[in-house]
């Protein structure tokens, strides 16, 4: 027999005092009262007649006090929750997985959540294996409860678990344990198969975004657009839509999707003055409010603080100070310094002999320890690769664009962005960020084409600035009614009820016989049968 409150040598302990005790205030005499009486003769005769009494006489008191010791013994031990396997069953390993899941969030029917439903199943397996060794586990991977046969303690770890908002994941388990998983079966997917699997599943109404995100438009670099997606996973339904910005800046608008359809739309954020912007719906009898809700954010809205270190050049800085968007500076080679505090550079026909801090545009190949090294000059080259999905080509078209001469260069590591057979004519390098020309502006008619000042925005638009995505965790972008279990019913059936009546711990049954002594020992005392 182990005891699970007690160690070995408590468990002696305990049963010597208590023994020791029941016996001691057994044989507690208490002081006769004195009483004159005429002639002590005949009590004499009663006390000297010990040969006539019967077997049971002698034996009465032994009994007695071994029933008394055995009821607080009962009594005493019972709170070491003792267990043994003749009453309790061989103790077995389990380890409860409880799906910490957002979607485990999503409201019920009867005005409960899925996660609330999960914790009442796992206190039901708690209390239907008491010979057992438990560990709770979770999908988030942020808890390592150990194996305990404490229910008080594994109860507690219960209470601090919560779904959060993190990709799930099926915990590591111990081997040759028996696990459970209760699940709603929505987001978690990496479940093995010898799992035995609860279901907490119940479709939900759900409308939710799906996508959102901001990002910069076209050929308007102070500007912003906001794209959003909102899917419907329940019942037709009327939805309240509104974008709101940090200085009060509201859209809102109206709209009606019926089952599994989807709205899609670009919000223009021009009057919006940067800052977090906040999307949100409102619907009735959404059963899963995480997703209603989604965040981005918008840079402030201030000029690109330009650097243009050229020997000369009217074209690029008119262009460059026309420009409603850019701050420009100009420096000459001769005396470049890096200046503080700025956000591009532009270089024409010259390079820094240091990879310079900021993002740069260097234009005409010039030679520099940091660049690809010009090793001749390549006449007429045609343009035979042009990648308009780069954000520095978009709506720029090749067009009529014609070289006199480019400078050749290996474009190893480096992503081409346009070329010839002969050699790249932009080139592009992510870390550190810059592009190059490989031809001078003035040996192109590439400066005279309507696409050349959208060029020259798409390029500051990509050294400045960087979409700002969702900001939230892809978990909460699914469908809380794709769940790959099926629903289980928590009430357990008649059979499983009364086996688990007949499965309790040792302790109760030892109380239960504790009682059952007192009754006899009451019935007993009062017939005069033990003392």
């Amino acid at each position: 027999m182990t005891f699970l409150a007690l160690s070995p040598f408590g468990a002696i302990l305990l049963t010597l005092i208590v023994a020791s005790a029941v016996i001691a205030l057994h044989f507690l005499k208490i002081r006769p009262h004195r009483v004159f009486v005429s002639s002590v003769v005949l009590w004499q005769r009663v006390l000297g007649d010990n040969s006539s009494r019967s077997l049971w006489e002698r034996l009465q008191r032994i009994v007695s006090i071994l029933l008394a010791v055995t009821i607080a013994l009962l009594i005493a031990l019972s709170i070491g929750r003792p267990q043994t396997g003749a009453v309790n069953g061989k103790m077995r390993r389990i380890v409860i997985v409880l799906d910490t899941s957002p979607t485990m969030n999503a409201r019920t029917s009867d005005g409960s959540t899925r996660w609330k439903h999960a914790t009442e199943k796992a206190r039901a397996l708690l209390a239907e294996s008491p010979a057992a060794e438990f560990r709770i586990a979770d999908t988030s991977g942020q808890t390592a409860f150990p194996f305990t046969p404490d229910r008080t303690e594994l109860l507690k770890f219960i209470d601090r678990l919560a779904p959060s908002n993190v990709q799930p994941h099926f915990p590591n388990v111990a081997a040759g344990a028996t696990v459970y998983l209760i699940s709603d079966g929505v987001a978690l997917e990496d479940v093995p198969q010898d799992v035995e699997r609860f279901s907490v599943f119940e479709r939900a109404d759900n409308v939710g975004i799906t996508a959102f995100d901001v990002r910069p438009v076209p050929s308007r670099p102070l500007e912003y657009e906001a794209y959003l997606e909102i899917q419907n996973y329940g019942r037709p339904a009327e939805i309240r839509l509104t974008l709101r910005g940090t200085d009060q800046e509201r859209i809102a608008r109206s709209l009606r999707l019926l089952t599994d359809a989807r709205f899609r739309e670009t919000f223009d954020l021009s009057n919006f003055h940067g800052g977090r912007i906040q999307a949100s719906i409102e619907t009735k009898n959404d059963a899963f409010p995480i997703d209603d809700t989604a965040s981005a954010l918008v840079p402030p809205q201030r000029k690109i603080r330009t650097v243009l270190v050229t020997p000369g050049n009217e074209y690029l800085e008119t262009l460059l100070k026309l420009d409603r968007s850019v701050e420009l500076v100009t420096a000459n080679p001769q005396n470049y310094r890096e200046p503080p505090d700025i956000d591009a550079l532009v270089f024409d026909r010259f390079a820094p002999q240091t990879a310079p801090s900021r993002p740069a545009l260097i234009i005409g190949a010039p030679r520099a320890p940091w660049l690809p090294t010009p090793n001749g000059i390549v006449q007429k080259p045609q343009i035979s690769a042009w990648s308009a999905s780069h954000p520095i080509l978009r709506h720029v078209a090749a067009g009529e664009v014609s070289i006199e001469r480019a400078n050749r260069i290996d474009s190893q590591n480096l992503d081409v962005v346009a070329g010839s057979k002969e050699t790249p004519l932009i080139v592009v390098s992510k870390n550190p960020q810059w592009l190059m020309l490989t031809f001078d502006l003035g040996s192109s008619n590439f400066p005279l084409q309507n696409g050349f000042p959208i060029f020259i925005e798409n390029v500051l638009a990509w050294f400045n600035r960087e979409q700002i995505a969702l900001g939230r965790s892809p978990e909460n972008l699914v469908n809380p009614n794709l769940s790959n279990i099926n629903r289980s019913i928590f009430t357990a059936p008649a059979s499983t009820q009364r086996a688990v009546w007949f499965r309790r711990e040792l302790w109760f049954y030892m109380i239960v016989s504790a009682v059952a002594l007192i009754a006899l020992e009451w019935f007993t005392y009062h017939r005069g049968i033990t003392l």
